[in-house]
C-alpha cells in the first residue's frame, strides 16, 4: 500500500503540455513555455489553447487529445471551474502527470472541495499523477523541465545538483529556490505539491530516497495527509543514508489553522511531528536559514562519526565562546593527547594547546604556525570535527596569500576531516576555501550549531531501525466499546505487559475488610466506576489503610460517591496494596489525528504539569526506541539515581513503553485515550498504579 510510486513523468518529463498556454510571456499560461523556450527544455513542448493557433512561436491545438502524441506531463493554467474538464481530457489522452496552479479548491472548501475530489478520482481512475491544485508546481535543472509559474528565472538560473527541494506552500518554496541559488548549491529537483489531491511531500521524500541524484532531501511541511506513506518514505530515506532537512510549521494553535486554510493541510499535534521526525532520524530546522545552512553542509562534508570538537583559533576569547557553545548544545571538547600538546608547544610555546589550540595573533604573520596547530589537532587530536576561527583575515589581501597556500595543502593531506572556518570574507576567498571542501561561515556559534546538526544526522542513520525489533507482546483482549473501569482496565493493561499490583474488588465492606486482609499489608482503596475519574475529588480515595479500617473506609467511599455523582455506576471499591518509594512517572497513549496511536513518557507531579517534560513515540516501537525516548527528558538524572538514590530499572521502563506500544496500535480503531498514572519505577522494576481507558466513539 505504501510502496514509493514512480514519479518520472513529474519530475523528468520528456514532453510538455500547456492547457491555457498565452502568448503574453508574463501570464501563468506563458511564463513556463517563455522559460523552457529559454533554458532551453529538449523535449517538444504543446500549448493548448482553442483561441490561437500559434503561441510563443509553437504550433497551438484547440484539445489536448489533438496532439496525437506521447505526453508525459501536463501544466493546467485554466480557472478553477475548468479545471475538471481539462484534466479529464489529459487523462483520455493517456498523459502521465498532471500540474495544476489553478487555485480555489478544497482550501476555500464548498463547490472547490468538490472540483477536488474529483481530481482525486481521476487520478486513481486513470493512474495519472496529479500535482497540486493550487501548486507553483515543479523545476528539475538538469532537463529544464519547468513546470512553475515562479518569477525567480527573471532574476537568475538555479544549477543542477544533488538538492532536492520539497514544499507544501508555493511563496515559500519559490523563497528556498531562490536562498539555494544564491548559497550556490545545485538543485536536483523541486516540487510545490500544493493540496496535495495526489503526489504529495512523502512521495517526493520517497523520490528523493530512491533517487541516485539526489544527495540531500529538504521538506516545508505544513501537515500531512497520510501518515504510514510518509513514515515508509522517511525510513527510505534513513537506509539511503540520505539526510532529510524539515521545516514543520503549524505549531500554535493560529499556525494550524493558517495551514488548513493554506493548502487544507492537516497539521495534527506539533509535539507529534517532532517525535516522528526524532524516530526516523530526520533534521528538524526551525527557520528557513536553518534548514538551508544545514542542507549546504551536508552537500559540502561528510557526516562526523561522532560529536568530538577540535577548535583552533587566532583568538583565545573565540576558544572559550566555541567551548561554551560546544558544552551547550551537546559537542565534547576533549583535550589534545600529550604528543600533540607537545607538538604545538613546541612550535609555539607561548600557545594555548589543550584543547581549544590558541595560536594566537601570530599566525597571522607566521602563516606556518596555523598549519601546525591545525595538523596537531588532525592528526593526533581524535577529533569528529574542527571549527578553526580566523576573525577578519579573509578581507586582507596579505594573509590569504599565505591562508590560500596552507588550507589546500590541509586537505589535500586530510581529505575526509570535517572542519568548518568562522571569518569574515569577500566572495573571491569565501569560493576558495568552499572549493576545498571547508564549511565557511561569518558566525562560529551558527557553524558550531550546524556541525552539531550534522553529527545528529548520523547519529540518526547509525541506529537505523531494523535492529530494534518489536516485543513478543502477549495475546490480551480488546478494548470494549464501552468505558471499562479501573479495575477492568488495569486487567487489559497487565495482559498487555504493564505491570500492576494484586489487586481486589469489595462491594461490601465485610468483603473490604477481607480483601485488605488477604493482601496482608497497609492498602489504598479507591472507589470503582468508570462514570468517576477524577476519585478525590469527591473523596474516593483512602490511603494507608489496614483491616481494622477497612469497613469505615468503605462506607466513606461509597457515602461520598452518592452524595457527589448520584447517577454514576458504582462497581464497589478497589482495594490495592499501598506503593513504596520508586520514581514517579507517567505513561500515555494519544489517538492522534494524522499519525495514529502515539505513546508520550514523563516523569509525574510538577515535571509533567508545569515543567512539560515529556517525550513521544509513534507506536509499535521496540525496546531501543524506547530507551531512546526514555533519554530524552530533562529529568533523566532523577531515573538515573539522583542524590545517591538507586537507578531506576530503565529496562523495565522501556520493556513496558514497547509493549504499551504494541498493545495500543493494535487497538488503534478501538480507544482515544490510555493514561498509566501514575506509574512508580524503581531499582527492581516498575509498577503501575492507575488505569484509564477511554473508547472511541
Amino acid at each position: 500500500m505504501n510502496e514509493p510510486r514512480d514519479l518520472t513523468a513529474l519530475i523528468t518529463p520528456r514532453s510538455i503540455a500547456v492547457i491555457g498556454a498565452s502568448n503574453e510571456p508574463y501570464k501563468f499560461g506563458g511564463r513556463p513555455i517563455r522559460y523552457m523556450l529559454q533554458a532551453p527544455f529538449e523535449g517538444p513542448i504543446y500549448p493548448i489553447n482553442p483561441r490561437e493557433s500559434e503561441i510563443q512561436g509553437l504550433k497551438a491545438y484547440a484539445d489536448i487529445r489533438d496532439v496525437g502524441q506521447p505526453i508525459d506531463m501536463a501544466i493546467v493554467t485554466v480557472p478553477a471551474p475548468a479545471v475538471v474538464s481539462v484534466v479529464e481530457a489529459a487523462a483520455e489522452a493517456g498523459v502521465k502527470s498532471c500540474v495544476i496552479f489553478s487555485s480555489s479548491f478544497a482550501e476555500v472548501g464548498g463547490e472547490g472541495a468538490v472540483w477536488q475530489e474529483r481530481l482525486r478520482e481521476i487520478s486513481a481512475q486513470s493512474g495519472m499523477l496529479i500535482c497540486g491544485p493550487n501548486c507553483l508546481g515543479t523545476l528539475t535543472p538538469a532537463t529544464w523541465a519547468i513546470g512553475t509559474f515562479s518569477s525567480m528565472f527573471d532574476h537568475g538560473w538555479p544549477k543542477p545538483g544533488g538538492l532536492t527541494i520539497m514544499t507544501q506552500s508555493g511563496a515559500v518554496g519559490a523563497h528556498i529556490l531562490v536562498q539555494a541559488r544564491e548559497l550556490g548549491l545545485g538543485i536536483r529537483t523541486w516540487v510545490a505539491t500544493g493540496n496535495e489531491v495526489d503526489v504529495d511531500v512523502a512521495d517526493c521524500i520517497a523520490f528523493g530516497a530512491r533517487d541516485p541524484e539526489t544527495k540531500v532531501i529538504t521538506a516545508y511541511m505544513e501537515g500531512c495527509k497520510n501518515a504510514d506513506r510518509l513514515i515508509a518514505a522517511l525510513k527510505l530515506a534513513r537506509a539511503a543514508r540520505k539526510p532529510v532537512i524539515a521545516m514543520k510549521v503549524g505549531a500554535s494553535e493560529v499556525g494550524a489553522a493558517a495551514a488548513a486554510t493554506h493548502t487544507a493541510s492537516l497539521a495534527g499535534a506539533d509535539a507529534v511531528f517532532d517525535a516522528v521526525f526524532r524516530q526516523y532520524g530526520v533534521y528538524r530546522a526551525h527557520s528557513l536559514e536553518e534548514m538551508m545552512d544545514v542542507a549546504a553542509a551536508a552537500l559540502t562534508s561528510p557526516l562526523p562519526k561522532g560529536r568530538r570538537l577540535g577548535i583552533v583559533t587566532v583568538s583565545g576569547g573565540a576558544g572559550v565562546m566555541a567551548s561554551d557553545e560546544a558544552e551547550k548544545i551537546g559537542l565534547e571538547v576533549p583535550e589534545l593527547p600529550a604528543i600533540a600538546q607537545d607538538g604545538v608547544k613546541a612550535a609555539m610555546p607561548y600557545a594555548s594547546a589543550r584543547n581549544p589550540v590558541d595560536v594566537t595573533a601570530m599566525a597571522t604573520n607566521q602563516f606556518d604556525l596555523l598549519g601546525k596547530g591545525l595538523e596537531a589537532m588532525l592528526e593526533h587530536g581524535k577529533v569528529d570535527m574542527t571549527m578553526i576561527f580566523l576573525s577578519a583575515v579573509g578581507f586582507s589581501d596579505r594573509i590569504m596569500v599565505g591562508m590560500n597556500e596552507i588550507f589546500p595543502a590541509i586537505r589535500k593531506k586530510y581529505p575526509d576531516a570535517i572542519m568548518a572556518v568562522s571569518m569574515l570574507c569577500n566572495d573571491e576567498n569565501r569560493r576558495k576555501f568552499e572549493a576545498n571542501q571547508y564549511l565557511v561561515m561569518e558566525d562560529m556559534n551558527r557553524g558550531l550549531r550546524i556541525l552539531e546538526a550534522l553529527a545528529r544526522i548520523r547519529e540518526g542513520f547509525d541506529r537505523g531501525g531494523d535492529d530494534d525489533p518489536l516485543p513478543d507482546a502477549p495475546v490480551t483482549g480488546a478494548i470494549p466499546a464501552t468505558t471499562p473501569n479501573e479495575y477492568e482496565a488495569a486487567q487489559l493493561l497487565a495482559a498487555a505487559g504493564v505491570p500492576y499490583p494484586e489487586m481486589k474488588v469489595a462491594t461490601s465492606a465485610v468483603e473490604a475488610r477481607a480483601a485488605v486482609e488477604a493482601l496482608g499489608t497497609r492498602t489504598v482503596m479507591k472507589i470503582l466506576s468508570a462514570d468517576i475519574q477524577h476519585k478525590s475529588d469527591i473523596g474516593g480515595v483512602k490511603l494507608n489503610i489496614g483491616p481494622e479500617e477497612a469497613e469505615a473506609a468503605f462506607e466513606a467511599i461509597m457515602a461520598g460517591a452518592r452524595e457527589h455523582a448520584p447517577k454514576a455506576v458504582i462497581d464497589g471499591v478497589l482495594v490495592a496494596p499501598m506503593a513504596k518509594g520508586g520514581v514517579e512517572c507517567i505513561i500515555g497513549v494519544q489517538n492522534d489525528p494524522v499519525f495514529g496511536p502515539t505513546v508520550m513518557f514523563g516523569l509525574g507531579g510538577v515535571f509533567v504539569e508545569v515543567l512539560k517534560d515529556v517525550t513521544f513515540r509513534v507506536a509499535p516501537f521496540g525496546r531501543a526506541e524506547a530507551r531512546r525516548m526514555i533519554g530524552e527528558l530533562k529529568g533523566l538524572p532523577l531515573l538515573q539515581g539522583a542524590r545517591g538514590a538507586a537507578p531506576a530499572d530503565l529496562d523495565a521502563l522501556a520493556k513496558i513503553l514497547s509493549r504499551l506500544s504494541v498493545f495500543a496500535a493494535a487497538n488503534a480503531d478501538r480507544f482515544e485515550s490510555i493514561d498509566v498514572n501514575p506509574i512508580l519505577a524503581g531499582p527492581d522494576g516498575a509498577v503501575a498504579l492507575d488505569a484509564v481507558i477511554a473508547p472511541k466513539g
